[in-house]
């Protein structure tokens, strides 16, 4: 802008350079409705994958395992498969319809968290896991990718923020919503249907993947937005090469995202049992109380990431959202040690702050990434 330019023309400018980068993009407010869709699919797939976690100790009973049993059902039987099929899926997401590839994803994760309830052995239970692994990995890079082509990257971080509160809110509504279960349970309020003989942890399954089924209809309201090619952000890798992307920060950036949300579940899985066992405190009671901190923590940390990642990105300056991430892990450290406390009110408040923190780190990491990987047509 040239100086002593007025400032009627500078407002214009700016307005005219945003009205270009939108071009081609669907209108805003349809955008968000399908990022409200996307994120009400994504606590249901939270929840149906964590509410596990708070019925560690019912199950054990049940089918007679070890917590290293319990340990490769909240962990390797879901992770691995997820992990693995992730891969393919993302390839997936580049070239056939992202609706429909969610669409499926839905359905088949649904009807996993169902075959948990009705699992009868440790071997039916993980297989029934690994189903739920599967549906679920196809999720994250379908949606991501809408998003992507739904916002112009100046927008975007926002927009995958508020997706990505959706997974964290899951975390805690899968406790919350499981709790509220229980407690409806031990009241008797299903004691006179059909499901009224089955084991409370076994009911809670069921009512859990139920839903997923239903909402599975929704996703047929999402249009397939056309696809964008990325624009290099200064600094990035040069072209659409495998091998620029390999030598590039994407790979460390994606490595260190993926650890962080290895310990993520870890904490998530093992956080309610902890409090159970360390604190002699009731299940229900747990899902309730905890359950309801991780919602707000967790949720907000993600959409305060999204809305920090967009800021600090601003001019194609990804290298900031990473001076984000590095500011908010050092933050984690002490969360983390908290988590192990001597007091419940300690452990009630370190838990949630951890995830706050976390889920912050999550987003501009995701952010960053995008801003980096060239998209496909």
């Amino acid at each position: 802008m040239a100086k002593g330019a007025p400032a009627g023309d500078m407002t214009y400018g700016v307005a005219r350079g945003v009205a270009e980068e939108e071009q081609g993009y669907p209108s805003r407010p349809y955008a968000w409705a399908v990022v409200a869709i996307l994120v009400t699919t994504a606590v249901l797939s939270y929840t149906d994958r964590q509410v596990l976690s708070l019925l560690v100790d019912p199950i054990r009973r049940d089918l007679g395992i070890s917590d290293v049993q319990v340990s490769l059902l909240l962990g390797s039987a879901f992770a691995l498969i997820y992990g693995v099929a992730g891969i393919p899926f993302g390839w997936l997401a580049d070239r056939v319809s992202r609706r429909n590839l969610i669409f499926a994803g839905i359905l088949i994760w649904g009807m996993g968290t169902l075959g948990c309830g009705y699992a009868g052995s440790f071997a039916e239970l993980f297989a029934a896991r690994v189903v739920v692994g599967l549906g679920e990995s196809a999720l994250a890079p379908a949606a991501i990718s809408l998003i992507s082509d739904y916002f112009p990257p100046s927008r975007r971080g926002l927009a995958v923020g508020s997706f990505l509160s959706g997974i964290a809110i899951g975390q805690g509504a899968a406790i919350l919503i499981g709790g509220v279960a229980l407690h409806l349970v031990q009241a008797g309020a299903f004691a006179v249907t059909p499901l009224g003989g089955l084991a409370s942890w076994r009911l809670v399954m069921i009512l859990i993947g139920a839903p997923a089924l239903v909402w599975s209809l929704a996703l047929l309201l999402v249009r397939e937005p056309a696809r964008h090619a990325s624009v290099a952000a200064p600094g990035s890798p040069s072209g659409a090469g495998i091998s620029a992307i390999l030598l590039g920060p994407v790979v460390p950036m994606y490595l260190v995202v993926a650890a962080a949300s290895l310990v993520d579940n870890a904490v998530g899985a093992w956080a309610p049992t902890l409090l159970i066992r360390s604190f002699h405190l009731n299940s229900a009671y747990v899902g309730l109380a905890l359950g309801m901190r991780l919602v707000i923590g967790f949720g907000g940390g993600v959409l305060a990431g999204g809305w920090l990642s967009d800021r600090a990105g601003r001019g194609g300056r990804w290298r900031n959202k990473l001076l984000v991430c590095l500011g908010v892990s050092l933050l984690i450290l002490p969360a983390s040690w908290m988590i192990d406390g001597a007091r419940e009110s300690l452990v009630m408040f370190a838990v949630p702050v951890y995830f706050l923190l976390s889920g912050a780190f999550t987003a501009c990491g995701f952010s960053a990434i995008l801003d980096l990987v060239p998209g496909e047509r």
